[in-house]
């Protein structure tokens, strides 16, 4: 320690500004962590070997890996096993990604910078708080490998066995689906992203309201994401004792009927439409209105008051001076008889109003939209999955999970290793000397022991 305060003293001392002192000390503590590191992986590689059980050392082979302090090279050794797999102790120990150049929460803290903002500013970031170099290119790769972790590690997730189930008295589930370019070879085109919310409810923080546990299921295609609700609901919750509140905006695929497979099992399950979505259709059909109509027309549907919405609908057709307005009253009238039933207060449902904790579906679409849309973006579909896949990990708190436990599909004990042939033909390595250079001054004394040489053999 007195070494390290010795060192920076002596830095501060020669600077002729904090900002270069600060710079320098920097780059020396991140050197200074990135060999001691290396040092320590070659330490604990010995310690392992000593409780490996093997036939044969082969050898050791170097290996950088990129952490949050640098590159780190360090050696490890080749093993091979009684049953003629090779293996590095090391890296199965640490359970190394092969041929990852970078170390996981390396992986996790870039991977998050990209779901936030554009690869060329990640890059920026990385480049500029820490001591690599890394390119938009390999920033999009290394969000890409989060992404498929985090999709593998959602999988594996679901075959966990929970026993003791969770009993609460009201479960939200919520669904929409927003759009988002995807590339094609000539033209772009859009797909739809679905996405459900499920909560336990709302938590009143001073004026700040949160929801609790909740958990998000993002994907491109509709029934693949009801079947993980489906799946996460039966592995995590008991929902004989509970009412299921659902809502959407009824569009298709997510009727009430799709939302009443996810509830069998319930005490009771009610299906509300989406506010948002039914205050912008008003206000659509009816924007040649006055606003008084409009009003009283909100009013009505508020209090389901099904004589006042009629009133109000046929009044907007008696002021209707063209064709397209009246076909958008007709239309708005057959939205709201097709959808009355679910318009119905919660009071008149037997049901507190403050237990219906509706409507944060569409506002937490900007998670996904700021990052996916605008600005002309588009996307690869392998890129969308995996930016999906990442953004939904982060928000359900499983990211850096899944980056803890990694991809090997094979038992850590039989993990092989590929050795080329050429490995074992090679030489061993052997120090060696180098030519000896030497020359003979002209100019030397004739004194000396050079000079009468020159003499002898001009």
């Amino acid at each position: 320690m007195s070494q390290i305060l010795t060192e920076i003293m002596t830095v501060l001392k020669d600077s002729n500004s904090l900002f270069n002192a600060e710079q320098d000390l920097m780059i020396r503590c991140q050197a200074l962590i990135a060999t001691a590191l290396g040092q320590a992986l070659e330490e604990l590689d010995d310690l392992l070997i000593g409780e490996t059980k093997y036939q044969e050392i082969v050898g050791k082979r170097e290996r950088t890996l990129n952490f949050m302090c640098g590159a780190v090279t360090f050696k490890r050794r080749l093993v091979k096993l009684a049953d003629k797999k090779y293996v590095f102790p090391l890296d199965r120990y640490l359970q190394l990604i092969p041929r990852s150049r970078f170390s996981p929460l390396m992986v996790e803290k870039v991977a998050k910078l990209a779901s936030h903002s554009v690869l060329r500013t990640t890059a920026l970031a990385v480049n500029l708080l820490t001591p690599l170099s890394i390119s938009r290119q390999k920033v999009g790769q290394l969000y890409q490998a989060a992404g498929t972790q985090c999709e593998k590690q959602r999988e594996e997730t679901t075959l966990v066995n929970i026993e003791k189930k969770r009993r609460v008295p009201y479960l939200y589930l919520e669904g929409d689906a927003f759009c988002v370019a995807l590339k094609a070879k000539q033209h772009h085109k859009n797909v739809f992203i679905h996405r459900l919310q499920l909560t336990e409810g709302i938590s009143q923080n001073g004026q700040r309201r949160q929801t609790l546990n909740r958990h998000v299921f993002t994907g491109l295609n509709r029934q693949a994401v009801f079947n993980q609700v489906q799946d996460y609901l039966d592995q995590n919750y008991d929902l004989r004792a509970t009412t299921m509140i659902t809502g959407s905006d009824n569009g298709s695929g997510y009727e009430p009927s799709c939302f009443d497979e996810l509830a069998v099992g319930a005490k009771k399950h009610e299906h509300f439409l989406d506010r948002y979505h039914l205050n912008r259709k008003i206000r659509s059909r009816l924007s040649k209105m006055p606003k008084i109509l409009q009003s009283k027309l909100f009013q009505g549907v508020h209090n389901w008051d099904n004589d006042q919405v009629q009133i109000v609908l046929d009044t907007c057709e008696f002021q209707a001076n063209d064709a397209d307005s009246l076909e958008a009253i007709q239309l708005l009238r057959s939205y709201l008889k097709r959808n009355w039933n679910y318009l119905k207060p919660a009071d008149k449902r037997s049901l507190a109003t403050e237990t219906v904790c509706l409507g944060g579906c569409e506002s937490n679409h900007r998670r996904f939209t700021y990052r996916l849309k605008h600005q002309g973006r588009s996307w690869s579909k392998a890129g969308l999955k995996a930016m999906i896949a990442v953004i939904t990990s982060e928000i359900n708190g499983q990211l850096e999970t899944a980056m803890i436990k990694m991809p090997n599909t094979l038992p850590i004990s039989i993990m092989p290793v590929k050795v080329a042939a050429s490995y074992f033909l090679k030489q061993p390595f052997t120090q060696h000397q180098g030519i000896r250079h030497g020359s003979i001054s002209l100019d030397a004394a004739t004194s000396s022991a050079m000079g009468n040489l020159v003499k002898a053999i001009s």
